[in-house]
């Protein structure tokens, strides 16, 4: 017998096919093409968002006249007389004010009911708890302007229409359903050795909740306060209905008070603008880190 009998037929030799000279050339500039893209993307896609601020922020330094004469363009000079006439003589000051204790009480209340009803919802096994859960998520896809009406009615009846008091008394409602869609996937994550290790130590519901659970939802916290803060404070709609009288106006409400009907101060308004969006973006800036974490942590179990 031969040799080639012995060790049997020789195995077969699979050649890729050579690539074309395009195929290559392809591959070879495919990853540079796409980082150029992804970067031209993400550029135009700022300038939509930043442009129309820089545009806010000129106007906030013109004049009337100047404003319609160069509607696009550089102010004559940065002078900060929109800023201090906005100030001074548009009661803004006062706006400022009740926008702060609205936003600030409408804030608490709203977060404090939201981390209870969360953790109850995360942490307790009860029949319909899947059922509560989903009405408090459904109120995020109830519009305000549904409900207004009977809104406004029992205000009135309750004679807070035209108060401040109006407005925290709404908010602190129409905030919980958006901090127990945060917080309920943030409980749900944290470790169940610690509430048991907790209650062999004697320590009630409460005492589990305010002094080990609480603590570690912070990022989630600052992710509820930021995202509720922001519409609290810029909300419009509501103040406009229930707030009927001009020293309770709110920054948006006041701000509207530039618009006249046969002349608009757009400087002013342009720089009450940039007034009102101080205090959000100096809060953001510094929970920013919190923030993120708050809207991450929360989505993954275990």
């Amino acid at each position: 017998m031969t040799s080639r009998e012995l060790t049997g037929p020789a195995p077969a030799v699979y050649t890729t096919p050579r690539q074309s000279g395009i195929w290559a050339f392809w591959r070879s500039i495919r990853k540079p093409v796409s980082l150029v893209a992804w970067y031209a993307v993400m550029i135009a896609v700022s300038l939509v968002v930043l442009i129309p601020i820089i545009l806010v922020i000129f106007g906030s330094f013109k004049t009337v006249n100047e404003f319609f004469a160069t509607p696009y363009g550089l102010p004559q000079q940065f002078d900060f007389f929109n800023y201090r006439k906005a100030w001074d003589t548009a009661n803004l000051q006062r706006a400022s004010l009740n926008s702060l204790i609205v936003t600030s009480l409408g804030v608490f209340f709203s977060t404090v009911l939201a981390c209870l009803a969360s953790y109850g919802l995360a942490r307790f096994d009860f029949r319909g708890r899947s059922w509560i859960r989903l009405a408090f998520v459904g109120g995020l896809v109830v519009p305000v302007q549904l409900i207004i009406i009977p809104i406004f009615v029992i205000m009135r009846q309750t004679d807070l229409l035209g108060t401040i008091w109006s407005l925290v008394l709404v908010y602190s409602v129409l905030g919980i359903p958006l901090g127990v869609l945060v917080m309920v996937g943030f409980f749900n994550a944290l470790p169940r050795d610690l509430e048991e290790a907790a209650r062999i130590d004697g320590a009630s519901h409460f005492q589990i909740f305010f002094r080990i659970m609480l603590p570690l939802t912070r990022p989630a916290l600052a992710a509820v306060v930021i995202l509720n803060s922001v519409w609290m404070w810029n909300d419009f709609f509501l103040g406009l209905i229930l707030l009927t009288r001009e020293d309770s106006y709110t920054l948006p409400v006041a701000i509207m008070a530039f618009r006249g009907s046969y002349m608009t101060e757009w400087g002013l308004i342009f720089a009450s603008v940039i007034i009102s969006i101080l205090p959000v973006l100096i809060g953001y800036v510094l929970l920013s880190r919190q923030f993120i974490a708050g809207l991450t942590a929360g989505s993954v179990k275990g």
